[in-house]
């Protein structure tokens, strides 16, 4: 019970620190020099440059109703429950944030609203819901028409980059670009960095031994894998394990106690899909 409010006060505080992040930035880096966002919030942007009385947390939540609608047939009910929660903070953050950071160059704004938007996102992926919009939508064209999320989002900021360059100067144009450059850098950045993990190829006489100890010692999965040499045909036992980063020393160290010889690989593992191991989609 304890550890089931702990993980809904750990998603609550995904939710409202990722929305708020991402509100700041648009706020008080991307309208004071008319930059356009990505998503529903780049179409919301477009309408109150268009006109100016109108609010664009109301207009961003106005946006999303049909998407919600839409949505609540194709995704899960936790999603579409977080998301709405989601939803609403941003959508009030957009409303009642009103900084103007008076930074004059606009590049830098760009980089900065980047930078801040980037990490709000990676916080809310990494949550059981998002602030709507394009992420929704994108869900929604995955399971329709089997297309990835990533190409689902590119539609999105595709249609609204054109729609900004019909409507705006080619500078604001440019400005979005770098700014929605900056902002999927830091997404990856930090959603991956700080959820990657680490592939591990083990080969040693001592197979059975090191097993034993990375399994019941160290609790790492380890997979036992048969293979050969290529020059001598000689048979050989590999045991293949995925980790967190922050583990691979450990699981050096643990090796080099048995067998100091023993062959290590370690690679990279971008996506882990898996019980209790990998990235779940929470859709």
């Amino acid at each position: 019970m304890v550890k089931k409010t702990l993980n809904v006060l750990y998603q609550l505080w995904l939710l409202g620190a990722g929305s708020v992040l991402c509100a700041f930035a648009v706020r008080a880096f991307v309208m004071p020099h008319g930059f356009v966002s990505r998503g529903l919030t780049g179409f919301a942007l477009v309408i109150c440059y268009l006109w100016p009385d109108w609010s664009v947390g109301t207009v961003y939540f106005a946006l999303n109703i049909p998407v919600f609608v839409l949505g609540g047939y194709f995704v899960g009910r936790r999603f579409v429950l977080y998301s709405l929660l989601g939803l609403l903070i941003y959508s009030l953050a957009l409303a009642l944030i009103d900084v103007d950071m008076a930074i004059a160059d606009p590049m830098l704004c760009a980089v900065i609203a980047g930078a801040l938007s980037g990490v709000g996102v990676a916080l809310l992926l990494r949550s059981y819901g998002s602030s709507g919009g394009s992420e929704i939508i994108s869900v929604v064209l995955n399971k329709l028409f089997g297309i990835t999320l990533g190409t689902g989002a590119m539609i999105v900021n595709t249609v609204v980059l054109v729609l900004a360059a019909v409507l705006f100067p080619p500078e604001k144009v440019l400005y979005t670009l770098v700014f929605v450059f900056v902002s999927a850098q830091f997404v990856d950045k930090v959603f991956h960095g700080l959820a990657r993990r680490r592939t591990a190829l083990i080969m040693s006489e001592q197979w059975q031994a090191l097993a034993d100890v990375l399994t019941r010692k160290h609790n790492f999965g380890v997979t036992l894998l048969s293979g050969h040499g290529g020059f001598g045909g000689t048979e050989r036992k590999l045991l293949y394990s995925v980790v967190l980063r922050q583990q691979v020393s450990a699981l050096k160290r643990a090796v080099n106690e048995i067998d100091e010889n023993a062959f290590i690989a370690i690679m990279d593992a971008n996506d882990v899909t898996g019980v209790e191991i990998g990235n779940q989609p929470h859709w």
